[in-house]
């Protein structure tokens, strides 16, 4: 079977989207962390990177059956605190999340998903639905909106040094991003999955590359 894995601006319909590809196409839909667990009292640094290899666990476990779509990528710690300079939670570095990521996936005991899915929208229409979407807090939106330029750039160079891995779709409507996903799901390719030429390719771009300097 297949694991993707669906990202982009708050608001831009990731869950939403998600949640109807899995509906349409029998597929296992796994939330993000914080819709899966509580943060506990005493959080420590590891406990967020040790969520996303259970998330991997169960996208595994579940893909023996059927297609899995993984809601916000499980690599995220690297480019997220990359978009912001390191300066997030207690100014964590690049070599802090790489040195528990790197035997994990020399393990493969943690992978890359077979296809990335980027939803994007323009920031008025983001804006718009966040409004008139009473059911969701999304606290830090303001925030995450600063990182969508340097996400998309990241996600640009991944899909050029592995072609195929990643396709960007504008959010105008989920039923549109499911067609979407469901056109390019037979192209799909999964030799990737535990590169370590990939994942040295994305510290290394990430360690030489500043986000603010690629506005």
């Amino acid at each position: 079977m297949t694991i993707i894995s669906m990202e982009g601006a708050s608001a831009a319909g990731k869950t939403t989207t998600s949640a109807a590809f899995a509906l349409r196409n029998d597929a296992f839909h796994i939330l993000e962390v914080d819709s899966l667990w509580e943060k506990p009292e005493q959080e420590y640094p590891e406990w967020f990177f040790e969520r996303q290899l259970d998330r991997w666990r169960l996208a595994v476990e579940k893909e023996q059956e059927q297609q899995v779509i993984v809601d916000i990528d499980l690599f995220q710690p690297f480019w997220y605190n990359w978009a912001f300079d390191f300066t997030l939670f207690n100014g964590q570095t690049l070599a802090f999340v790489e040195e528990f990521y790197r035997p994990l996936i020399s393990e493969q005991k943690l992978g890359f998903p077979d296809k990335y899915f980027i939803l994007y929208a323009p920031e008025n229409r983001l804006r718009e639905r966040k409004a008139g979407d009473s059911t969701r807090l999304r606290r830090g939106f303001e925030l995450n909106l600063t990182f969508i330029e340097p996400q998309k750039r990241y996600f640009q160079e991944l899909n050029e040094y592995c072609p195929g891995l990643v396709t960007f779709i504008e959010s105008v409507s989920i039923e549109e991003n499911v067609r979407r996903i469901e056109s390019e799901l037979p192209n799909v390719r999964s030799g990737h999955r535990y590169s370590m030429e990939l994942f040295d390719f994305m510290v290394n771009w990430l360690k030489n590359n500043r986000a603010a300097e690629l506005l």
